[in-house]
């Protein structure tokens, strides 16, 4: 589990830095006390969520990875505090890049991500204890932390509001635009159909198909009540087509069938809206440099969309029995080729980040799924 801590703080670390254009002299004394003094917490919705979730994660593996017991929480708590002064040194180390604008109260809502995160992985693994008692549940974390990122998804940027106008604003798509898009409405339904069938095949007692079904329904009901958030005629038809195969999700071969789904929509999505040009567009080599550009809310949106599907991809293999290797291995071909095709897309950036974030997911999912194993021997 060290390698996955390691692996996450050298993430973090790349996207505080990046694009690392370092200034060459030093900086100034005042300059380091104007740091130092100022606590200020006016930043933007999207860079606040940021820095919240790029620590989260650290968190929530460093809780899992530790045993309940006090000699066992000496690891959480050297990782806390390494974290914490990562966190710090991080925003110091902005001091150096021009345009960037370093605060302590950034280091304070990293600190808070790490507390979400920990507070995250106390909650998983104690409903794991619970309700992972089945031979069938290898690590009950893995499909609850997959189904939480597409609630997740549905509801960022996880504002709630009782505002009338936001309601109204969020029914406007449903009226202005009743349209369908065919290759949306594929990737909502192949969304929910992934969602529930974690869920289905997660061995919690007493969830079966009625009860998914109604929680979907709920799930998006409840989108008009956060802030920013939309519905429109994809989302609908997305979500009827799932509900309507929901009863099919009990076949043995669901998750083959759900997985080609999967692939197919990711297909779909990055050739959208297929226009081709004779030229080539650039290839970005720079790893996840599209989503350290441009707004961070809809950068972490886009994250959150990308590692929900990626995920579930390698976990619907897993339950098929491939092992998560071979399973990353086949996620990030098909991805390569997506992007591959990308460079003669109009509109569309061919990047190397989605591969690569394939393999780190695959990597991630894998130590949980050992952790939860372990964790389940131990405690039978």
């Amino acid at each position: 589990m060290r390698s996955l801590l390691l692996i996450l703080a050298v993430l973090v670390s790349y996207g505080s830095l990046y694009p690392f254009g370092f200034r060459a002299d030093d900086i100034s004394w005042p300059e380091f006390q104007a740091f130092i003094s100022d606590w200020s917490f006016l930043t933007s919705r999207g860079d606040l969520i940021a820095n919240v979730l790029l620590f989260a994660p650290i968190g929530f593996i460093g809780l899992l990875a530790a045993e309940p017991g006090l000699r066992q929480r000496v690891p959480l708590f050297l990782t806390v505090v390494l974290a914490l002064l990562l966190a710090f040194a991080l925003q110091v180390a902005q001091l150096w890049i021009p345009g960037r604008s370093p605060e302590v109260g950034d280091a304070v809502v990293n600190a808070i991500g790490l507390a979400l995160g920990i507070g995250a992985g106390y909650a998983a693994r104690t409903l794991s204890l619970s309700l992972g008692s089945s031979h069938h549940n290898k690590a009950l974390a893995v499909p609850l932390l997959l189904a939480v990122l597409w609630v997740g998804y549905r509801w960022f940027p996880l504002v709630p509001t009782l505002d009338p106008q936001n309601v109204k604003n969020a029914l406007k798509p449903l009226l202005l635009t009743p349209g369908l898009d065919p290759t949306r409405v594929a990737a909502n339904a192949a969304g929910w159909l992934a969602w529930m069938l974690i869920l289905l095949r997660c061995s919690i007692p007493r969830l079966g198909v009625f009860t998914v079904g109604a929680v979907a329904v709920f799930v998006v009901a409840l989108q008009p009540l956060f802030v920013n958030k939309t519905l429109s005629a994809n989302n609908l038809a997305g979500l009827g087509i799932a509900l309507a195969l929901l009863p099919a999700l009990r076949h043995p071969e669901a998750p083959t069938g759900v997985t080609l789904l999967l692939l197919f929509s990711l297909l779909a999505s990055g050739l959208h809206p297929y226009q081709f040009a004779p030229w080539a567009n650039s290839f970005e080599w720079l790893p996840f440099a599209g989503f350290l550009s441009g707004g961070m809310e809809g950068n972490v949106l886009n994250l959150i969309y990308k590692c929900f599907f990626y995920g579930s991809v390698l976990h619907l293999m897993h339950l098929n029995g491939a092992s998560w290797r071979s399973g990353a291995i086949t996620l990030a071909i098909w991805l390569s080729l997506i992007e591959a095709a990308q460079v003669h897309v109009v509109g569309r950036t061919a990047e190397i980040t989605d591969p690569l974030l394939a393999m780190i997911l695959a990597f991630a999912l894998s130590r949980i799924v050992a952790l939860g194993s372990d964790r389940n021997r131990r405690h039978p």
